[in-house]
This record gives C-alpha cells, sequence and structure tokens, in this order.
C-alpha cells in the first residue's frame, strides 16, 4: 500500500480568554480562561494505493488536517502511519521528499515581487522541475499569458493554478490535494480534473473536495465526520447521491410541517431538504403555492450529513 494510517488521532487545544463561571471549587472564578480540547479525527485506519481517492465531510471535519498530517506538516497525535513504506513521524525527510502536496492559500512557494516567469525559473531551478512540463500546464491551465506580471497581482484563482503547476510538476510519487477545484473557473476545474485523471494511475492521488463532481475523478472515498472515518468506493456513493433531491426553501414561515423530511440546513432565509425521488412530488404538492422553491442535487455534505445519521459512531 502506498499509504497505510493505523489509528490516527489528532487533536487541538483551544485557549479562551472567556472567564471561568463561578463556582465554590474555584478560589479564582471570573478571572482565568478555559482550556478546550477538540478532537479532529479519533483512531481513524485506512489504506490507499495508486489512484485518486477523495476525502470529504463538512466544514471542519478535518479534511485539510488529514492532510496536513499526511504531509508531514504537523504530528498526529498517536497512531502509526506509512507512506510507501517509511514512517511518517520516524523517517519524515524522506516522506517529504516522495510526497507533493497542495494547500488553499498554497502561493507561498512564490514570490510575490517577482514576476510568474521569475518565479518559475527560481522554482525550475531549485528543485529541478522540467521547464517544458510546466510550461505545458500553464498553457492548459491557461495561465501562460501572465508570465510578465508580478505574481502578487495575480487573482485567487490564478495562484492557485499556479500552486497545482507547482505540485504536479514536481513529479513525486504521492499527491496531496487540498480542495484542488474550488475556486477555480469552469474551464480551469476541467482542465484540473483532466490532468489528474491522466496521471492518477501511476501516482497516489489524495484530494479534498465539496464538489460532487471530482468523485467521478475517485475510486476512493474517505469520509470524515465526528472525527471518525469511513470508507466507501465511488459507484455506491454516485449511486446513493442519484436517489435524491434537495428541496431549498427560500424565506421559509414556521408552519410548513416538514417533521419527517431530513432537514440538512435551516435559517432565517433558507431551508434545505433532503429527499427520496419518491417523495419530491409528494413535498412539492405539500407546499403548493409556495413559489420560491428550489429542487437540485445534493452535494457531497448533503450525502455525508444523511449517511452521518445513519450510522451512528458505534457502527461505524
Amino acid at each position: 500500500m502506498a499509504i497505510e494510517a493505523r489509528e490516527l488521532s489528532k487533536s487541538f487545544r483551544i485557549n479562551s480568554k472567556l472567564p471561568i463561571p463561578m463556582s465554590p471549587s474555584s478560589k479564582k472564578a471570573g478571572q482565568e480562561g478555559v482550556s478546550i480540547e477538540r478532537k479532529v479525527f479519533d483512531r481513524i485506519s485506512f489504506t490507499l494505493d495508486n489512484g485518486i481517492s477523495c476525502v470529504v465531510g463538512p466544514n471542519g471535519s478535518g479534511k485539510t488536517t488529514l492532510i496536513r498530517v499526511l504531509s508531514t506538516d504537523i504530528p498526529p497525535d498517536s497512531g502509526s502511519c506509512t507512506v510507501m513504506s517509511y514512517d511518517l513521524v520516524k523517517e519524515k525527510n524522506r516522506v517529504r521528499s516522495i510526497i507533493s502536496t497542495m494547500f488553499q492559500g498554497g502561493s507561498y512557494f512564490f514570490d510575490n515581487q517577482l514576476t510568474v516567469g521569475e518565479n518559475i525559473a527560481f522554482l525550475s531551478e531549485v528543485l529541478e522541475l522540467d521547464k517544458g512540463k510546466i510550461r505545458e500546464l500553464m498553457e492548459v491551465m491557461r495561465v501562460n499569458d501572465y508570465i510578465g506580471f508580478k505574481f502578487g497581482f495575480l487573482s485567487h484563482g490564478n495562484k492557485k493554478k499556479m500552486a497545482l503547476i507547482r505540485a504536479i510538476a514536481l513529479d513525486r510519487p504521492v499527491l496531496l490535494l487540498d480542495e484542488p477545484t474550488s475556486d477555480l473557473d469552469f474551464a480551469a476545474r476541467m482542465a484540473v480534473r483532466k490532468i489528474l485523471q491522466d496521471i492518477g494511475e501511476k501516482k497516489t492521488i489524495l484530494i479534498t473536495t465539496h464538489e460532487i463532481e471530482d468523485i467521478e475523478l475517485c475510486k476512493k472515498l474517505l469520509i470524515l465526520y465526528d472525527a471518525s472515518l469511513k470508507e466507501y468506493d465511488r459507484e455506491s456513493i454516485l449511486k446513493l447521491a442519484n436517489n435524491f433531491k434537495v428541496i431549498s426553501i427560500e424565506k421559509p414561515n414556521d408552519n410548513l410541517g416538514l417533521e419527517g423530511y431530513m432537514l440538512l440546513s435551516k435559517s432565517r432565509e433558507q431551508i434545505r431538504i433532503l429527499v427520496s425521488n419518491q417523495e419530491v412530488e409528494e413535498l412539492i404538492r405539500k407546499l403548493q403555492g409556495y413559489t420560491q422553491l428550489v429542487v437540485g442535487k445534493p452535494n457531497i455534505s448533503d450525502i455525508v450529513i444523511y449517511l452521518s445519521r445513519l450510522n451512528n459512531r458505534s457502527n461505524w
């Protein structure tokens, strides 16, 4: 296996300046802060081989933290993991030599005061990158016209394209990408998916995503929710998503009678409900006359919420 994780755990300690509530046992009540430990993931295990895999989950579920752990950016609290047989903690320098990463905001590899061309020349020399491959990727990603622009003047989307180009051009056996298709225009998203598909069989690629279209690239999905992880194959997730619709009700009132339906989110502005395809017509009839109604496809987070409510922690 290219990546093998066993019982990995990671927590963060959050120090709050909020005062401790008054209590008889606290002599300094109201003066001290509190320290809260948040478990990001707890004793998760998985294996990844060649091909593209996705890690999905709601915002704050630990997707980026998992990528940071696997890239040796931060250590796990406990458990073990090997990357191409190298121990993630004991041999982290060797692990770093065989992985390539891209985080959101990953443009820190570039100098804002240098032009795109100057950055490429510098990185190509230091990292021994193939300039021809970089030029090819820049053309595919449609950023070759910015070669003379200072990097700092590029849009967020174009900076992200350059970070992706760097990660792919390193040509290492393991590629860890944090939401590579987010914040990109349609053509760029399609280009990224095509590039990953072309190199996917020769490398181990793990991406985080909120985009249901990205699942079409992935042969395995790691779903993070409530500090736990469960593995699914691509076909089962896509098949499941096709069985549902999301009904969004804009500016809802309080008397819609939605008891018994799976509520995905609720605010003053919108209610989102997950319903089976068989329930759509029935619910629309029930809401007849309610004009601000939108029927759409579920996204990854919607399916994660659905699965998490079907499976309590003891079943994961």
